[in-house]
Formats: structure tokens, sequence, C-alpha cells
């Protein structure tokens, strides 16, 4: 005997705008809400080779095992398998997509058998997979066609944004480039987050650019710009996200911690807001990311709660400034957001700081990085003309 699951359910999005969401693997934990951590181990053409780990389940255990999909964008299919099977003796799954008056259908098929001795038999799993499916199914329905709504709200328009190729900022420009935005980012070392990146926004539509820069060198935020200036041809918004921050108690704190953080997190955006403004026309917009801490106050984090407060300052003095010439800046200000950085932690260390910073939130969990995109989103869009000078706080309530 063997396992079979069939499930499918609508989605009112673009084709494209649900192929590309629903296989970048890589943000699948931000897609899913079971899934901790999707760590790329191998890509070749349009195969990729991952690992899944799921949230720590009742007794703390944390399950993960290694997959592999291939897409082929010409039949709108996915076919996968587990590598690492666990409890299954096998593990495939075809992924669907047909295009329909209403919207794309996204059809799901697992064909499976459970190895002898394992907690649950094939109907067992059949009826778990069915109910979990569904479940997983409805989230992805909501936050692809809440993208899709975005998308009629940027359409056309010119972003940068720095430091793009992790947490937040991986975030927000994967949806602006999803809202019909063309996205120029950047990063200062090389690695898999930038090479996954570009091959996800390969699989966008509209023209995108990720670039090595150190935003803390002049010379390097020159060049991005003249990039924007000549690839873009101007731009219609700047998001400041990149920054620094290793957590220090004050009286170990030296000079160079404080001129580091400094840099990183407020010259940064200063040289990227100053060298953008001749690229900025009337209706654009700088969004400065912040932090909540910088209300709150951080245990070890003296010099990052200083600057983050001063980038506050920056942005209410600057919103005055450039106000007269229709240029609109915010702050958003997130708190303790679920990201690749948590998960790289020991899972132990992990877990507890999971448990404690969902504690501390009046929603009682962490934030996603989608979340936070939205806000930036809003402030960037033509639903936000009326709001400048603003820090507005992503941070469930803490």
């Amino acid at each position: 005997m063997a396992g079979h699951v069939d499930n499918e359910i609508v989605i009112n999005a673009p084709m494209e705008l649900v192929w590309s969401m629903t296989n970048d693997v890589a943000s699948w934990p931000q897609l899913f809400n079971e899934y901790a951590s999707a760590e790329i181990i191998e890509r070749r053409g349009e195969t990729v080779t991952f690992r899944l780990a799921l949230h720590p389940d009742e007794t703390g255990t944390v399950w993960s095992w290694v997959s592999e999909r291939t897409a082929d964008q010409t039949t709108r299919t996915v076919q996968a398998h587990r590598v690492e099977t666990g409890p299954f003796a096998y593990m495939n799954i075809r992924w669907e997509y047909e295009q329909r008056p209403e919207g794309v259908r996204m059809r799901w098929i697992q064909d499976f058998a459970m190895k002898p001795g394992a907690l649950l038999d094939d109907a067992g799993m059949t009826e778990r997979l069915n109910r979990n499916t569904r479940v997983q199914m409805r989230i992805i329905r909501n936050k692809v066609e809440t993208a899709a709504r975005a998308d009629r709200q940027l359409a056309g328009r010119r972003i940068l944004v720095t430091g793009g190729t992790r947490g937040i900022g991986r975030g927000i420009v994967l949806a602006a480039a999803r809202a019909g935005a063309q996205v120029v980012t950047c990063y200062r070392k090389p690695g898999e987050a930038v090479t996954t990146l570009e091959h996800e926004l390969a699989r966008v539509s509209g023209k995108h650019t990720v670039l090595r820069a150190d935003v803390c060198d002049e010379n390097d935020v020159d060049r991005l710009l003249a990039e924007c200036q000549a690839s873009l041809g101007g731009l219609d918004a700047v998001v400041n996200n990149a920054g620094a921050f290793v957590p220090k108690p004050y009286e170990e704190l030296d000079t160079a911690d404080w001129s580091d953080t400094l840099r990183g997190n407020l010259t940064a955006a200063h040289l990227v807001s100053k060298g953008a403004i001749p690229l900025l026309g009337q209706g654009s917009s700088i969004v400065n990311i912040g932090s909540t801490v910088a209300s709150i106050g951080m245990t070890g984090g003296v010099h990052y709660t200083a600057v983050k407060s001063a980038l506050v300052g920056m942005t209410r003095s600057l919103a005055r400034e450039l106000g007269p010439r229709g240029i609109r800046v915010n702050t958003v200000s997130p708190g303790r957001i679920a990201t690749e950085a948590l998960d790289a932690l020991p899972q132990d260390v992990a877990d507890q700081q999971r448990r404690i910073f969902s504690s501390f939130a009046a929603l009682g969990r962490l934030g996603t990085v989608e979340e936070v995109a939205h806000a930036v989103l809003f402030l960037i869009s033509e639903h936000a003309t009326y709001v400048t000078g603003q820090n507005i706080h992503v941070d469930g309530c803490v």
C-alpha cells in the first residue's frame, strides 16, 4: 500500500508572480509558516538541491531533510523528491500550474510510502499531509495575492536597496521586484546569498541589478549611484538597509567598535542619501531601516541603539529639507525578525532566542521579513504620499 495526496488552490495573481514566488526555495521560510530555514546546497540549471528544517516540535526536536526539485517553466511543472527520506520509504512531489480565468490553479500531488516502524502509517500520513497542505496553500495564496495587489502600486518604479542579499534587505528586494519595480541592490562579500538572489531575480520580470559595493566607502557609493543612473535613468526610492552590529558590553566597547557601528549604520545611510538626491524627483522617497531597540534600549548594544536613534533624527530633519522638493523621508524600525541569521546559530541558542524574543512581543511571535517589506513598499508607493518624517515600528508591540 502507498500514500497519495492531491490538493489544489486557485491564486488570483499573474502566472509569473505565482511561479516566481513559489519556486524561490531560499525564501520558503517566508512563504510557508512551517519551515524555519531553507539552505540551498547545489544548483544545476533548473534543478536545486536544498535542506529544509521545520520549527521545533513540542519536544524541542527540529526535523530536517534534503530534497531535490526540477522546475520546467515551459510546461509549468515541477518534479521533486526527498533525497533524505527519513520516515518515508520514498516521497515524490509534482507541482502543476495552470492559468484559468479566475487565476492560477496550483496543484500539489504527493506519492509516498512510509517505512515499517514509522510513527505514522500510510493512512495516517495521508491524513496529516492533506490537513497541513491545505493550510499551507491558503497561507501561500494570501501572501501571493498580497504581492499581486502591491504590483499595481510599484509598476515601473526604480528602487535602490542597500545590503539586499540577506535578511530584511533580501525580503525588500524580492518584494519590490515582484511588485513590478526595477531594483538595484548591493553587497559587500560574495557568496551563496548573492548567487541565490541573482537566480531568483532572473525569474522576475523587469531589470534588476546586483552589484558589489561597500556603502561605507564614498567611491563605492559613487559607483553604485552611477549604475543606477546608467541602468535606470534615475531613482524613485532609496532604501538604506545596509547595517553592521556586533554586540558588546559598554565597558568593553572600544573606539574601533564605535566607529565601525557609526560608519556601517549612519554614515553609510548619509553617503547614499546625499549622493542619491540628484537622482530623485518629485514624488520619490527615502526609507531608512532603523530598529525598535532605539526606543527601548538594549544590553550590549549601546553603540547600535545610539546610531539607530541618530538615524531617526536624521530622517526627521531630512524630511523637512527635502519636503519642498516633493521627496519624502521615513524610517521603518523592525523588532526581532526571523531571518537566516537566527538559523545560523547553534540550534539550542536559536530556539532559546526565539522563545525569549517571542515573549517580548504582544503578538507572541517573531516578525517576518515579508512584514517589514510590506511596510517599506507602502512608504514608497502612491498610498503614502502624505507620510514623511515618520518612524514606523514593525515590532509586534514590544
